[in-house]
């Protein structure tokens, strides 16, 4: 028997626990809190530079011909915010899966295709959470290429206004592509576990 299960049935010693359970204890364990953690890590940096666009607004970003170009309202902001959302959930069910590694362990431990079908709510979790983020970055590399596309222009009477693509956008952008990143390492976990608890016994 590998040294890592092993050192995970000395931690609790059920004596039904066969080696392929503890290979699903140990992969739950593992993609769980590796799942966790990054998305949580993510999250937290995604956050707050969404959140910088509404704590620290940028003057003077609304043009007199109606061009908005306030980071905080562009088109596809508020997809980036559910992303979050769903990352949110994203990061409660992976701690479902550490959960669920104490639990394969007891006696009245989840059928197969019980684990089978909390894996795949997780999966389905990240799948939405990743369409609506790159939705919502789509949008918003579509709303500042236009906005570059005005470049700098002086209205009688209204001054000029800048609609140059600034640092902050460029934040906007990463941001998004973090929340997408975060759901994509979620569903690479998931995927694994899948393959693990879907793994035919090894006869030992």
């Amino acid at each position: 028997m590998p040294r890592e299960l092993k050192n995970t049935k000395n931690e609790e010693d059920n004596g039904d626990v066969s080696p392929n359970v503890l290979r699903v204890v140990l992969s739950f364990r593992r993609w769980g809190w590796t799942a966790f953690w990054t998305q949580v890590v993510l999250c937290v940096v995604s956050s707050v530079v969404l959140l910088q666009l509404f704590l620290f607004p940028r003057a003077g970003t609304i043009s007199p011909t109606g061009l908005d170009t306030s980071p905080a309202s562009l088109p596809g902001l508020s997809f980036a915010w559910v992303g979050v959302a769903v990352l949110g959930a994203s990061i409660f069910w992976n701690f479902r899966y550490t959960q669920m590694a104490k639990k394969l362990r007891s006696p009245d431990r989840p059928t197969k295709s019980q684990t089978v079908f909390q894996i795949k709510i997780g999966l389905i979790i990240n799948l939405i959470g990743m369409f609506v983020t790159l939705l919502g970055a789509f949008a918003i590399i579509g709303a500042l290429t236009l906005r570059a596309g005005q470049g700098q222009a002086v209205l009688p009477g209204a001054g000029s206004f800048n609609s140059v693509i600034q640092p902050l956008d460029f934040q906007i952008i990463q941001a998004s592509f973090n929340i997408i990143f975060a759901h994509f390492v979620g569903l690479v976990c998931s995927l694994l576990l899948l393959n693990r608890a879907t793994d035919k016994p090894n006869r030992e």
